[in-house]
């Protein structure tokens, strides 16, 4: 009798207990209260774009209380794609990260970062509602390995107090430059002759990324295909437009139309002493921020045959999770880079064009100045080739141009340089 009283009390508790521990985790299998996903998010923004990033993930957080909570870390830039493939391998990886365009053929061929086509739909994310230039370059073998944060091309910039006071300003505020690459010269060169003293006709760095830039803009401009053989180990800018788009910025440095080895570029346009500016979007924020600037903005100019410009992107991708996919964290990481893409006229507040035609097409993006005026730089701009080790190349490429830029090699021996330093790369 004492045992059946002993078993009944036992079997009382562990239904109580049982009873006790469902209504705890409310049913929900990740364990969150309330049914809520909680997912880790990977950023590498500092600064403005930092500042911006954090605003969207609090008005996401509020806006999907109780369902989806975002813990955003952001990253230490330089070891940003190091961190990240550390943390796939050990088993700790973030449930969504960025990546720039231009490294996502490398995080595909390390397998760190999952396709995405399985759990897009469930996630309300229509690949036809983003720009196809900015959508194309995050597909591999027909599968969606990316959702385009933003597209940030090589654009110009351009004091207009400077050109207006010296009448080369249109009707409609924009530069007066004639077509062609003499027309560019020739604009820079009148310019060069009326600026008054202290004040530089453009500011191109003379090493370093922006000069390749313009060369990749240029090359492209005039046709050129690409930078390997279908192989991948054979380097094949070392071609007529290669050289000429090379030529032509190695002109403009010996010239002395550009001026080299200039200090503190952005700060010197940033205090009015500057009348051109090339570079990214990324400096459009800052510059709106600078008190008593008087500023224009504009595509890269076409020079040559085509339109054509440097571009990268920020992406949303989802890292590779030993331990096993969590098909819940998935779809609110997707979720979650679905609404920042739809709300992208608050990201573009530093200057990035959005990749959503849902943003492109806001209210709040159009009201935005100056955007309209280098939208189209998002559909001219020319990705990077898809290449596992594009990134150490290019910066082969970058050592042997600057080269050029230098005065220390020709085109031809820099060019040159450059093919075979990324072989050997590519080689290994």
């Amino acid at each position: 009798m004492k045992r059946t009283k002993a078993l009944i009390s036992s079997v009382c508790l562990i239904l109580l207990l049982s009873s006790l521990l469902v209504a705890c985790s409310g049913g929900n299998s990740s364990g969150s209260s309330g049914g809520k996903v909680t997912i880790t998010y990977w950023n590498l923004f500092g600064g403005g774009d930092g500042a911006i990033m954090n605003e969207l993930v609090k008005k996401f957080n509020e806006e999907y209380k109780g369902k989806i909570e975002v813990k955003a870390l952001t990253q230490d830039w330089g070891q940003f794609y190091t961190k990240l493939q550390t943390a796939v391998s050990g088993g700790n990886a973030p449930d969504l990260a960025v990546s720039h365009t231009s490294k996502l053929s490398e995080l595909v061929g390390l397998d760190i970062i999952a396709p995405l086509d399985d759990y897009a739909e469930a996630s309300g994310i229509e690949w036809a509602d983003f720009n196809d230039n900015m959508l194309g370059a995050t597909v591999f073998d027909g599968k969606h390995y990316a959702i385009p944060l933003d597209a940030h091309p090589l654009i110009l910039y351009y004091n207009k107090k400077i050109l207006r006071d010296m009448n080369l300003l249109d009707e409609n505020g924009k530069p007066k430059i004639e077509p062609g690459p003499d027309g560019f010269k020739s604009f820079l060169q009148q310019v060069k002759d009326k600026a008054p003293a202290g004040v530089v006709n453009m500011l191109l760095a003379s090493a370093g990324e922006d000069p390749y830039r313009v060369w990749w803009a240029l090359y492209n401009q005039l046709g050129g295909t690409g930078m390997f053989d279908e192989s991948g180990k054979k380097v094949t800018l070392n071609n007529e437009q290669g050289k000429q788009a090379a030529s032509y910025i190695a002109d403009l440095f010996a010239s002395g139309l550009v001026p080299k080895n200039l200090p503190k570029i952005g700060e010197t346009f940033q205090a009015g002493k500057g009348a051109l500016l090339p570079t990214g979007v990324w400096f459009t924020g800052t510059l709106e921020s600078t008190e008593g600037l008087e500023f224009g903005a504009m595509p890269f100019p076409q020079l040559f045959d085509k339109p054509a410009t440097w571009i990268d992107s920020h992406t949303f991708v989802v890292p590779v999770q030993k331990k096993g996919v969590k098909e819940e964290k998935v779809k609110a990481a997707l979720t979650f880079a679905k609404w920042v893409t739809d709300h992208a006229a608050e990201w573009s507040k530093a200057g990035h064009i959005p990749p959503s035609k849902t943003a492109i097409e806001s209210e709040a993006f159009k009201s935005m100045p100056l955007r309209q005026d280098y939208l189209q730089a998002g559909n001219d701009g020319v990705y990077l080739p898809q290449h596992p080790k594009m990134w150490p190349a290019k910066d082969q490429l970058i050592q042997s141009l600057d080269t050029i830029w230098a005065g220390k090699a020709t085109v031809d021996e820099g060019l040159e340089d450059a093919v075979q330093n990324m072989e050997k790369l590519l080689n290994r």
